[in-house]
């Protein structure tokens, strides 16, 4: 079935803000919502940035979204270039240090807790007074299914990934009515994050994903655009009840 983002996600006219936009996730959310005819913001390494150059009528802001300042910076650009912010869409996180916990570095720990709850903080704070603006703002926080079902030796990922559902809650109530905030937890994706992450160093030599696939119930491993659809779909207004939630999209690895 193909995607048709015209039916999905937020109007035509809408100002739609993606963190991550040059990973595999990110460049397909960024083409739907072009589709769309929405205003597209990404903001992303500089070194993802170069990788893979968002399209022409694409705002470009790099930026570590780890990075206080940077993340400052990229959004006080942002609000002199844009009359509001509708929808923040953030995919930012990464993977490195494969070990139990009792054996991992200090310092790889406080550089996944970094990439993958920090940057979702320090993004989030700095576009509520964007959101504020807009007649109801939205905002999707990538998290991963390992925030509630953990594998052994990434206990320091989803540690983090399970900071941001828990923060996706909190924002989501004290930000009610004027942005909604929910979270999607995808299941393993066949992007280029399986190896390390966009714009970083290759760490990994991948998965198979014909050897992945027969675990899955929907036997295959899931794409990155199996990822656009609902974070559409948590950005429009047919979500507009919907608030404090996580979505996993995994193809029944997980069933709660």
């Amino acid at each position: 079935m193909v995607l048709d983002p015209t039916r999905l996600g937020p109007p035509s006219g809408a100002y739609v803000a993606v963190v991550g936009g040059c990973g595999g996730m990110g460049r397909a959310l960024v083409d739907a919502l072009i589709q769309t005819q929405v205003h597209v913001a990404v903001l992303d390494l500089p070194s993802s940035v170069e990788q893979h150059p968002p399209p022409p009528e694409v705002l470009v802001l790099p930026m570590d979204g780890g990075n206080e300042a940077q993340v400052a910076e990229a959004f006080a650009t942002l609000a002199t270039q844009w009359p509001r912010l509708d929808g923040l869409a953030n995919l930012a996180g990464y993977f490195k240090g494969l070990s139990p916990l009792g054996d991992l570095d200090v310092s790889v720990f406080d550089d996944i807790i970094a990439g993958n709850l920090r940057s979702h903080f320090l993004c989030a704070k700095a576009a509520m007074p964007l959101l504020r603006q807009s007649v109801q703002g939205a905002m999707v926080c990538v998290a991963s299914t390992q925030a509630i079902d953990v594998i052994p030796n990434y206990t320091h990922y989803a540690a983090a990934k399970a900071g941001v559902v828990a923060m996706v809650k909190g924002m989501a109530r004290e930000n009610a009515p004027h942005i909604r905030c929910n979270a999607l937890a995808p299941g393993l994706t066949d992007t280029p994050f399986l190896v390390g992450g966009t714009g970083r160093e290759q760490i990994f030599e991948g998965i198979d994903p014909s050897r992945y696939a027969p675990k899955v119930p929907m036997k295959r491993m899931a794409s990155a655009s199996d990822m656009t659809g609902p974070i559409l779909f948590l950005l429009g207004p047919a979500s507009g009840f919907i608030n404090g939630e996580t979505l996993i999209v995994d193809g029944g690895v997980y069933v709660q």
